[in-house]
């Protein structure tokens, strides 16, 4: 019998992978069995390109930056200070990696960190994982806004309940994390898991500090709503943005799923029920139609954005490899 295959071996990165690109073969496939392809090649079409391809080059770069300001702005409250512009680098060459999940791009940060300074996998770790809880408290927030304003996209009170309670969770979780590094050594097991090197960021991060990074975040959100709802309304299909910002949380989600591509196929399957509805009729005048012209607008702007984000990352690759290949050289170590 062969030996376990480890977290981040070769092999078991091969395997996630394969089982990627499996996954999301699968789910083409049965987005091709179940859509009109005449009717969706003619949504295309129709669909108003010139804010299509404005959307895409204004947007991308745009997002590219913000979240390059918001992460540096993370990494430099908890003592990792990185060159802005060097970052920009790092975080161009991780969309080489999102392609396949978003983690394996965080797994790129993250050991850039750890070569370039002292720091072990769990310190240089421990900024990016924080992210993830950040981005996740300010979905919750954005969707319990939502909820309160009455703009929930569902009917059904099991659903709406599960939305609350879920979103709620959610925003508290940073709080509660940094809360929780600081339980004292001497708590036995808690204090043990407190003290990992992975919540190192959650200690270090000043409560005073934890609205900065969270607005810098939900800037991000905020304008991948907008550019979601730019895209949508070029093949006619208006989505307020509050019933948006409820959808993209599930939709995010799903993308994070190691089952495909950059969420082709999985969170297209998803977007049908969910965007389906709001196709004008001018556009699509029955279900099928609007299955149709979701499936367009889905496969058109998932594959245009990784061929953006691709040139982005092939552009910043050669300075990320170097950076891994020769580590903390003298003087420039973060």
């Amino acid at each position: 019998m062969s030996a376990p295959t480890e977290p981040g071996t070769p092999r078991s990165s091969r395997a996630r992978v394969i089982a990627a690109w499996t996954g999301t073969a699968l789910l083409l496939g049965y987005l091709g069995a179940t859509t009109d392809l005449p009717a969706a090649w003619e949504a295309l079409r129709r669909a108003d390109l010139p804010r299509l391809l404005g959307t895409l080059l204004w947007a991308i770069p745009a997002t590219y930056l913000v979240d390059s300001v918001g992460v540096t702005t993370l990494l430099r409250r908890v003592g990792v200070r990185v060159p802005f512009g060097e970052f920009l680098r790092v975080k161009g060459a991780s969309y080489l990696l999102n392609i396949v999940n978003y983690n394996l791009g965080l797994v790129l940060m993250a050991a850039v960190v750890k070569t370039r300074s002292d720091r072990g996998w769990g310190s240089a770790g421990s900024p990016f994982l924080m992210l993830n809880f950040l981005d996740l408290s300010v979905f919750g927030v954005l969707v319990l806004g939502a909820l309160v304003l009455g703009q929930s996209p569902f009917s059904d009170p099991t659903v709406r309940a599960t939305l609350w309670v879920t979103a709620a969770g959610a925003t508290a979780l940073p709080p509660f994390l940094m809360a929780f590094s600081r339980v004292s050594p001497d708590r036995g097991w808690m204090g043990r898991l407190a003290g990992h090197g992975l919540l190192e960021a959650f200690r270090r991060l000043e409560p005073s500090a934890l609205p900065l990074v969270l607005g810098a975040r939900m800037g991000l959100v905020l304008l991948y709503a907008l550019m979601n709802q730019s895209f949508l309304q070029a093949f006619g299909a208006a989505i307020p943005l509050p019933k948006l910002l409820v959808f993209m949380p599930i939709l995010t989600l799903v993308a994070f799923l190691p089952i495909s591509v950059s969420g082709l196929g999985s969170t297209q399957v998803v977007m049908r029920s969910f965007y389906g509805p709001f196709v004008s009729p001018a556009m699509a005048a029955t279900e099928a139609a609007r299955t149709a012209v979701i499936d367009a607008f889905s496969t058109s702007t998932i594959l245009a954005t990784i061929l953006v984000r691709a040139v982005i990352g092939i552009g910043c690759l050669p300075w990320v490899t170097k950076a891994l290949s020769r580590g903390r050289g003298e003087g420039d170590g973060w």
